[in-house]
């Protein structure tokens, strides 16, 4: 019996195994953004994975302020989280596992143009990084960082003053001397090597020491990115080689693959993918350990193919052939569907459907990737 409760369940209560699976979001789905005052966002298909998120980013506190409901538009699922929540990502996973986005999310959040009442801005770290050498006057200090305007400045300086960053002590008539405190100190000091400066380490590589940690990250991503489920071939295809080759890594750790490594798919005119399979063993052990699934459809897709008969059969067709057309006389018309009502793997449903469609008694229409079956007049 399952004992461990679903990775979803989990993340509402462990800000790290949050924080995990958001890096995962913000590598795969989120439209990122080059400038912090405009909002990073959450676009998926899925209704039900949308709401778990959703639940989740309010619970953490790192929902945008625009974010007062999920935004629906052409089918797709949106809402933004705050700026201040990719400083508290690097913060907490110290680096994500594909090199280029971790090093333009760290370039984004040191060239900050965010313009509420947070110290991240890059004028007020400008400011902190000056100060955190020695204390100055505000001439001096306005010199140092290269700023004209003097009321701007000024609303910089007293914004950092009232949230307890800096202090300002007025020395003889006219001028100010600015110094920071302790705030200022520990905030400056841990932005820079938490976001200036790329560690080794990340809260990632514990998925080499962690299978359920491991699994946990594993079913995020099978609910975002993976195909060919409910065909028992799941397998994982980005464009990203350092993403692809860090998870194809994990799965080899934990036996969840057979692949000696990953696979180069050549596109033209476009960017290669790489790609690689997770054996039926491995992915039946992830999801008894972090499952069940946010979306109901993934989840009938893990459940379809654990309920069938044996690892290598589909399910026999033989006497099948009038519950096929019974279920599509039914309104199931997609291949999924049909073996989800029959209990029979879904390649099987697809080969006695084409072979349908050959012999003129369905007919077919391109629906998305796949197809939708309905009976010829």
């Amino acid at each position: 019996m399952k004992k461990t409760k679903s990775v979803y369940d989990r993340m509402y209560d462990n800000k790290k195994l949050f924080f995990l699976g958001f890096g995962v979001l913000y590598i795969t789905e989120m439209r990122r953004v080059n400038n912090l005052s405009r909002t990073s966002e959450l676009r998926i298909k899925s209704k039900q994975l949308a709401e778990t998120w959703y639940k989740l980013f309010k619970k953490h506190s790192i929902l945008s302020k625009k974010s007062k409901s999920i935004n629906i538009k052409d089918g797709i699922y949106t809402f933004g989280c705050s700026a201040l929540s990719l400083y508290d990502l690097i913060s907490t996973v110290k680096k994500l596992p594909e090199k280029d986005i971790d090093f333009n999310l760290r370039r984004r959040l040191t060239n900050l143009t965010y313009t509420n009442s947070s110290p991240l801005n890059k004028n007020r770290i400008k400011i902190l990084k000056e100060l955190n050498n020695d204390s100055l006057t505000t001439n001096e200090l306005a010199r140092r960082i290269g700023y004209s305007s003097g009321n701007v400045f000024k609303k910089h300086l007293d914004l950092l003053q009232k949230i307890g960053f800096i202090k300002r002590s007025k020395i003889g008539e006219q001028k100010i001397i600015n110094s920071l405190m302790y705030k200022g100190i520990t905030f400056i000091n841990n932005l820079i090597s938490e976001i200036e400066f790329v560690p080794s380490y990340s809260l990632y590589d514990e998925c080499f020491k962690n299978k359920q940690l491991a699994s946990d990250l594993m079913l995020i991503i099978s609910e975002l990115e993976m195909g060919g489920i409910i065909q028992r071939q799941s397998y994982l295809e980005m464009t990203s080689y350092d993403f692809v080759n860090f998870i194809f890594e994990v799965c080899k750790k934990w036996k969840w693959t057979n692949q000696r490594n990953i696979s180069e798919k050549s596109r033209p005119e476009h960017k290669s993918t790489y790609l690689f399979y997770l054996n039926p063993n491995g992915t039946k052990e992830i999801y008894n350990l972090a499952g069940p699934c946010a979306d109901i459809n993934k989840d009938k897709e893990f459940l379809h193919i654990f309920s069938l008969t044996h690892q290598g059969g589909h399910g026999k067709i033989g006497g099948t052939k009038e519950n096929i057309l019974k279920s599509i006389r039914n309104n199931l018309n997609t291949s999924k569907q049909i073996a989800f009502e029959l209990n029979i793997g879904v390649q099987n449903i697809q080969k006695q459907l084409s072979n349908f469609v050959k012999n003129g008694i369905l007919t077919r229409e391109k629906i998305g990737k796949g197809y939708s079956y309905k009976l010829s007049k």
